[in-house]
């Protein structure tokens, strides 16, 4: 009697997070006017609710350069917010080299390659606090003005507990 309630509880949550990320796939198409399909959205890609807020982040607030530690679909959600506003460029950090390639291909196929660079940044080790930690080779973003939008996506869990601390040392000096 308990199992059947606790599964009844459980499964209709799941059918609200369903829900909740199909109307945020839905409502990035139509904001964003999308004319292609984007990549899947599950397993190592950004949710699309997450995707729904930067977008309307970058929308709103207009940033001139993005950062973001890890591509994918959330690279061409922002190049494509950037192509909307009609300014700014989205740097992406990415350490493993075939999936910088397929985000470029992505890029292409989308016709935002003039929005985004995907900068092939390999993990390696940055001395915080007397510390080393795997973070990306960040010496490829550009050096003139400071960064406006940072996105966090990366690197993966598995790459080291607490595996995107270094974003803070390393980048919120950057921020605008």
């Amino acid at each position: 009697h308990l199992m059947l309630y606790r599964w009844r509880d459980r499964s209709g949550r799941e059918l609200g997070d369903l829900f909740r990320q199909i109307e945020a796939l839905q409502g990035l198409y139509l904001d964003l006017g999308l004319q292609r399909s984007l990549p899947p959205t599950r397993n190592w890609a950004a949710s699309p609710d997450f995707l729904w807020e930067l977008s309307r982040h970058a929308l709103e607030e207009r940033p001139r350069t993005v950062v973001e530690c890890g591509s994918g679909v959330s690279t061409l959600v922002l190049a494509r917010c950037l192509q909307l506003n009609g300014v700014g460029k989205v740097y992406s950090l990415e350490h493993e080299p075939e999936h910088a390639e397929n985000t470029r291909e992505q890029l292409e196929r989308h016709g935002l390659g003039d929005w985004a660079t995907v900068l092939d940044a390999p993990l390696r080790p940055h001395a915080i606090k007397g510390e080393a930690w795997p973070w990306y080779a960040e010496e490829m973003l550009p050096g003139e003005g400071g960064i406006d939008m940072l996105v966090i996506d990366g690197p993966p869990w598995h790459t080291r507990t607490l595996a995107r601390y270094p974003a803070g040392p390393v980048l919120f000096p950057r921020l605008t």
